[in-house]
Formats: C-alpha cells, structure tokens, sequence
C-alpha cells in the first residue's frame, strides 16, 4: 500500500513539521501540505525561546498556550513588565499586554487560515519585501482599527468590513495609485533607540506628512543640524533623500507619505541620521483621528536635550556625558570645553521647538518647512 502524500512529505523536512500538520487528513495533496507549511511556519518558525533567563527549548506551535509563550519571547523588551501582575503602563506608547493579545489573534487566525484574507494580505506583504514580524504589526493594525467601535461603542463587530479591509492591505501605495489623502492627525513619539535615559519627542502632524518633511521635523525637533546623511526604513524598504549622491537601493523620501507607511496606531517605522554615529529614531504611531482645522505639527511632549552633533552616537555621548558630570575625570576638561558649561542633557525646550516649527511652516499648507 502507496504513503499517503503527507507521510510522503514529512521526511524531507524532518518529524518536526510534524506539528504544524497535525490535523491535515491523511489524503492531503502535497500542494495543499505545502501551503499549510507556508503559513504556519510565518506565523512560528521556530520552536524554542528564552523569556527573563528561563529557556523553553522545544515548544509545541500548534499549542495555543505553547503558541503564547513563543510570541512573548519575541518581545524581550516586554518582559518585565509581562513579569509584575501589577504594571499596567506603556512603552514606546504600546501597553505590552494588549499588544501581545493582538498578536496571538492575528496567529491564531493565520494558524487557523481564518479568515483566509489574512494570509492572502500577509502574503502580498511578505512579496513586497516586508519583514515578517511588520507584516504581523499590519495585520494587526487592521484588526485593532476594526474592533475600536465593538470595544468603544459597543457595537457590533463587522466581520466582512474587517475581509475588505485585509483585501485592501498591500495594494499599491496612494503616490502610485492615487488615492484620496488621508485628512487624518497623527500622533507619533519619536524616540532615539539604546538611549537611557530615554530623549523622546511626541508629535502631532498630518498624516499626508511626506518623509522629506518628516525628517525636516525630527531635526527641529532633536536640535539636529541636517548635516549628515539619513534614511527612513520601514516595510522592509529604505527612503532617502535623492540627493547627488543617492543612497544605494533608497527610494524617493519625497513620494512616500507616513499615512502610507504607517496607516494606523502601533504602526511603527524606523529613522536614522549620520551613519557614523548613527543615530536610530524608532517612531511609533500611538494615535490617529479625523483632522480639525487647518494642518499644523506641534510638538506636544518630550523628554530630555537632543545630542550634540558628532558626540559619537549613543554610546559615545554616554560617555561625554559621563566626563562632562565627573570633575575627576581625565578627559573633564576637553569634554567641557568642547560640549560648552551651558548644556543640561536633561532639558529639553518644548516652546522653542514649537516656535522652530511654526517658523519654519508646513509643507501640508503649502509652505516648505
């Protein structure tokens, strides 16, 4: 008696497939194993993780508990808040358990294959190039956009809009395709990653922001001199400046909106300038909602001075810092001379930096910032 196609399957890629195959009829075609390999494998390729110190070598993808623990140790930076019952806080503008809870329903559905428009969405992401784990975060941006009114308002949820939505997800880009500006204010913290304590800014600007623009704003806002090259990453592409001198494989900054990389809260894209010292900006959008009035960007909080430029990165103005606090230091003097007595690395001016922006104009009222 002939093997069926899934036993026939198996041992090239080794019995530990086994579990993602586990409820496949004995009669299943080798196309139809395939796919299921496919898309489980997106949602868990792997079998072990470590979360605070304790290893879990070999867990069980198909186990929705085992599943959970997976997706937490994707998230190391969650860890110890996940570890007190009590903390009930954010990070980076994203409460740790919520944003955990979503994605172990985005897995849960594209485990499942339900509905079949997610993985179709995840799909066409993964084919423009975008990481794994943002296409999660789209995904999921989705979903939480359409259970805010069930969870708001108390309505019910709309399972067919939700389909829609996901066929929508990674179509062409509103620069290509045309499509109608997003008249939406957007809330964003803007924070320099590996700095501690923390220098962050949050921001309120129009969705239609573009990303030259967006740069523009993040130098007035860290104090930045724009006198190094940058670049926004975001769904596995990179954005610069069509400057002389392109960056290699960057595409046009100027054509790219952050609505469009970034359509909805918990969407997340990266910025770095001066790649010497490379300075990475991680921003996060912690809010969108329907635009009132006329378009303005504003600087609404913020935490602690911007870098000086040429300080040697994030650790190189730790170590400033250090010399400059330390009388005793052999490098204090140079260090002061050089950074000036007038610095405090623990104020930030939020009416100066308001004042930079509403000088310079916005572009989105039709003036060049």
């Amino acid at each position: 008696m002939s093997a069926s196609p899934l036993e026939m399957k198996l041992p090239e890629h080794g019995v530990d497939v086994a579990a993602y195959l586990e409820d496949l009829p004995p009669q299943a075609s080798v196309d139809e194993i395939q796919e299921v390999l496919d898309r489980r494998m997106f949602v868990m390729p792997y079998y072990g993780t470590t979360i605070r110190g304790e290893d879990y070598p070999r867990l069980n993808p198909a186990d929705p508990d085992e599943r959970r623990l997976l997706i937490e140790g994707e998230h190391p930076e969650y860890h110890d808040a996940l570890a007190d019952p009590a903390w009930d806080g954010e990070i980076d503008g994203v409460n740790p358990r919520l944003h955990l809870a979503m994605h172990e329903v985005i897995a849960n559905q594209l485990w499942a294959d339900d509905p079949p428009e997610a993985w179709r969405a995840a799909r066409r992401l993964r084919g423009q190039g975008t990481d794994r784990h943002d296409v999660l975060h789209e995904l999921m941006g989705v979903m939480v956009e359409h259970m805010h009114p069930t969870v708001v308002r108390h309505e019910p949820f709309d399972p067919e809009a939700y389909r829609r939505a996901l066929n929508g997800l990674g179509g062409d880009s509103a620069a290509v395709a045309g499509r109608p500006p997003s008249h939406k204010t957007y809330r964003i913290k803007v924070s320099i990653a590996g700095s501690e304590p923390m220098i962050w800014r949050r921001l309120s600007l129009p969705g239609d922001t573009t990303l030259d623009v967006l740069h523009r704003v993040i130098q007035v806002a860290f104090g930045w001199e724009d006198c190094h090259l940058h670049a926004f990453e975001a769904k596995g592409r990179r954005y610069a400046a069509m400057t002389y001198e392109p960056l290699e494989g960057a595409l046009d900054e100027r054509a790219v909106t952050l609505a469009e990389l970034a359509p909805r809260k918990s969407s997340r894209l990266r910025y770095t300038y001066d790649f010497g010292d490379d300075w990475v900006h991680d921003i996060v959008v912690e809010a969108t909602e329907p635009m009132r009035g006329e378009p303005t960007v504003v600087c609404l909080d913020a935490g602690r001075a911007g870098p000086p430029e040429d300080s040697g990165g994030v650790w190189g103005y730790l170590d400033l810092l250090e010399a400059v606090a330390d009388p005793a230091h052999p490098e204090h003097d140079d260090r002061l001379e050089w950074l000036g007595e007038g610095f405090d690395p623990a104020a930030v001016d939020r009416d100066a930096i308001n004042a930079m922006l509403a000088a310079c104009g916005s572009s989105m009222t039709g003036t060049a910032l």
